[in-house]
């Protein structure tokens, strides 16, 4: 029997080979792989550049060579600014800076400046560009960069500080290093003390008898007392300013000894920090501190925001636009850290799913790509010298790509996973089973889910997870007026599209309103998603999708039923509706209300980066995010928390066809709503799951392929692409077995042809049919009927004899289908009172 071997194959492993084979004999790394494992610069060595088989213009390679005493003192902020441009975003924490720095050049008072953020924040960034603001003031500047590692080493952080303000990086020996505390050091402590010096310094002055006299107390004293002595002098000498990254990796020794100093010696000094750490949380407490405030600044980093991520965007891409889609997922993905956008934008672009061009694409006749070209303009970042935006080249997506499945990038998904790791398992179990419905969620979805053993705790550790800043609670800040229960499940077959009101639901006491809570951060909400294994995931997106059916249809104050007027009785194989029946209860009402608010806050969060503050000055378009007027229902909430949902978790089941279905009905839903924008967006989305359906070898359901051209007609009426919406109806309706003409005469034909015909009596053929068969049937009659009254009102604006005769026909074959479609209606009524 032979053995088997299990090869790792891909594009890293084939580069690892390369480097092994081009660099023998050392630990080597392309420059991702450096920039992901957020070591100090100094642990790296660029090499030489050599050709690698098989690949094409390789990066930089890097060496790894590790941590040594010399690196550490040689390590400093970048004497020049990045390639890339000057710092975006940070204009509050500079200008903090530069006041500073005029109090501590003119009154000499000494300040310490400490800016915390989390890891990706920009920190070193940061304090690198202040460095390079400090040298143009004319001022030495100081600088290290402190590692993991140094919290182990005692009297790191004292060494290295002295060892760059005496510029004992360039000494090689122990003598050099004795030389250059002996010229310091004098005349402010005794020579009998040097010695005390020589582990921290890791220098070997002579050992005097006094010293080894000493007491182990009594060494301590003297040993703290020196330390002290020779930290004062050199803080507070001539030596400029002090900038320390990484702060809070400061040993607990040198702490003992630097803080206390601190606030006391003339000096400036500037760190960055990251929060819960120890360090950190004495920056925090003296700021607050009424008696050591005025000489300690503390300021948080925040996200950057949407403009900045924009113009970082095109930036790190070396383009002068994006598409709006792109500034929409980096803003929302990002949360405005820096390193998380670089890290998006590095996936993107290994994984093939940007195009980058030169100019605009030439514009010609209406079509379906022109007009998403149109909806979706480009938001363009104001340049700045030295940005490195090129003003020909511009960035578009790829027409295959959807960026919403798009998959983490390994280096994120890693500082996501190493927060959940630090979580007790009932948490991170809390965490995977939200993580399946979605970034928000309501408390009853999750009990849906969740197994029966960890409900009984839900409460209590979703209010530690609130209080631990994982998850948020989110809070109906509209109230509607005149709210009323919601409707009681999915329309019934005599109700479905038929605008007949449901009856009201006793709404009941709104105590036991279910909880609507959301990821505080989008990056741990996807990586906890990542997970699941697959078989195990498919099974709870089942659990979630049943839930949400029951809620899938319009607001009572619109009459309910399905966006899509009839669609599930259109479809040859009507939605399962097993899972969507039941009493309208209290708890329906409750889990109604939550979706609402939850998809008013997804909404929120949609259209955030739209609302002006990514947009160029005096930018028109065609579409704009939300171009319709007010709508006062529910219909956007639930489009947002219910149907969106329901299409994704569908796809993550591997039912494309489902995921059409809802699909579909988002875009009716946007429609509804005068949403224009995100109807088309929708629809393009239908598009890529149509052509994966005749990828797969399936056929698509011939009305729900009418349904999808006629919801085109209907966006591109919208925004005044009258050709192509006049195609699009005319497609539907061939799908839907009703021909329009063409031509004038076809037009001439057709209206005799149609006068002849007589409405058929309302208790006719119809009343023999099987309620599937009548209800099928009233749906294409109702969608036939929508197409013809659009390409009236079309042909209406002609001001040509062609358009008005063209628009007369499609009013008359309206008639004609709207006196078929009643006596279906007729034909229910009386069955109904027959059969009552």
């Amino acid at each position: 029997m032979g053995l088997l071997q299990c090869i790792a194959l891909g594009f890293k492993v084939n580069l690892a080979a390369r480097m092994m084979v081009a660099y023998p004999g050392v630990v080597s790394c392309d420059a991702e792989t450096c920039a992901a494992s957020r070591l100090p610069s100094y642990c790296f060595r660029a090499l030489p550049k050599r050709n690698l088989k098989g690949v094409i213009s390789p990066t930089t390679v890097y060496q790894y060579v590790g941590t040594t005493e010399k690196q550490q003192r040689d390590v400093g902020v970048a004497e020049e600014r990045s390639p890339y441009g000057p710092l975006l975003g940070r204009e509050a924490e500079i200008d903090r800076f530069e006041f500073c720095l005029e109090a501590y050049k003119h009154l000499e008072e000494p300040h310490v400046l400490a800016f915390v953020g989390i890891p990706g924040s920009g920190k070193s960034h940061l304090l690198a560009e202040l460095a390079i603001l400090g040298r143009a003031a004319g001022h030495r500047v100081n600088a290290v960069e402190l590692a993991e590692e140094n919290l182990k080493q005692p009297f790191s952080a004292i060494r290295l500080l002295v060892a760059r303000a005496l510029g004992l990086q360039a000494g090689e020996t122990c003598s050099d290093r004795q030389r250059a505390l002996q010229t310091v050091l004098q005349g402010t402590i005794e020579e009998s003390s040097y010695c005390l010096l020589n582990d921290v310094f890791l220098v070997e002055f002579p050992i005097t008898d006094e010293v080894c006299r000493m007491r182990h107390t009594e060494w301590n004293s003297a040993f703290h007392l020196t330390c002290t002595q020779v930290l004062q002098k050199v803080l507070g000498g001539e030596f400029g300013i002090f900038f320390v990254d990484n702060a809070h990796f400061v040993d607990s020794e040198s702490w003992s000894i630097m803080w206390p100093l601190l606030q006391s010696v003339t000096v400036l000094m500037v760190m960055s920090l990251a929060p819960g750490r120890d360090r950190a949380e004495d920056i925090f407490k003296a700021a607050t501190d009424s008696t050591t405030s005025e000489r300690i600044t503390c300021l948080r980093l925040e996200g950057l925001k949407a403009s900045d991520v924009v113009r970082k965007a095109c930036q790190e891409l070396g383009v002068r636009s994006i598409p709006r889609e792109l500034a929409r997922f980096l803003i929302q993905r990002s949360s405005g850290i820096p390193y998380y956008c670089e890290e998006l934008l590095r996936s993107l672009r290994c994984n093939n799913m940007l195009l980058l061009h030169t100019g605009r694409p030439k514009e010609g006749e209406d079509s379906w790509q022109s007009l998403m070209a149109k909806a979706s303009p480009a938001v363009t970042a104001a340049s700045s010298p030295g940005s490195g935006c090129d003003g020909e080249r511009m960035c578009a997506i790829r027409p295959d790509v959807n960026l919403e499945t798009s998959m983490l990038p390994f280096a994120l998904k890693e500082i996501a996973l190493a927060e959940l790791d630090r979580m007790d398992l009932q948490k991170q179990m809390v965490l995977k089973f939200a993580a399946i419905i979605g970034p928000v969620f309501t408390t009853q979805q999750l009990v849906h889910i969740l197994p029966i053993s960890v409900n009984q705790w839900i409460n209590p550790l979703l209010d530690m997870l609130v209080k631990d800043n994982i998850l948020k609670r989110l809070e109906n800040t509209e109230e509607p007026e005149d709210v009323q229960g919601a409707p009681e499940g999915p329309a019934t077959s005599g109700q479905a599209g038929s605008g007949v009101e449901r009856p009201s639901v006793n709404t009941g006491s709104r105590k036991q309103q279910s909880d609507v809570l959301a990821f505080c951060a989008p990056l741990l909400w996807e990586a906890t998603y990542e997970l699941w294994p697959t078989r195990e995931r498919v099974n709870i997106h089942r659990q979630c999708a049943a839930f949400l059916e029951k809620h899938a249809h319009k607001c009572q104050r619109c009459h309910g039923g399905d966006f899509v007027a009839f669609h599930r009785f259109g479809v040859s194989s009507p939605q399962k509706q097993g899972s969507c029946q039941g009493s309208a209860d209290e708890d329906d009402c409750c889990s109604w209300e939550a979706l609402v608010v939850a998809g008013e806050h997804l909404r929120r969060a949609r259209t955030h980066p739209a609302e002006g503050e990514i947009l160029a000055e005096g930018e028109q378009t065609t579409l704009r995010a939300e171009d319709g007027g007010e709508c006062s229902c529910q219909c956007e909430a639930i489009a947002e928390a219910v149907l969106v949902p329901l299409a994704r978790h569908y796809r993550a089941m591997g039912s494309t066809s489902q995921a059409l279905y809802y699909v579909l009905e988002c875009a009716a839903a946007y429609l509804h709503v005068s949403n224009s924008y995100m109807a088309l967006m929708k629809l393009s989305e239908a598009e890529a799951l149509r052509s994966s359906i005749k990828k797969e070898g399936n056929a698509i359901d011939c009305f729900e392929e009418a349904i999808f051209f006629s919801l085109k007609g209907e966006v591109c009426s919208n925004v005044g692409c009258v050709k192509l919406a006049k195609e699009m109806s005319r497609q539907a309706l061939r799908l839907l077995e009703k021909r329009f003409p063409r031509t004038r005469a076809g037009a001439f034909v057709k209206s005799l042809w149609e006068g002849l015909k007589r409405a058929p009596q309302a208790t006719g053929r119809a009343s023999f049919l099987p309620q599937e068969a009548r209800r099928k049937k009233q749906a294409w009659l109702v969608h036939q009927s929508r197409c013809l009254s659009l390409l009236e009102d079309l042909y209406s604006q002609e001001d040509t004899s062609g358009g008005q005769r063209f628009s007369r026909l499609a009013a008359l074959m309206k008639a004609n289908m709207d006196s078929k479609m009643h006596s279906y209606q007729a034909a229910d009524s009386h069955i109904g009172q027959a059969l009552n």
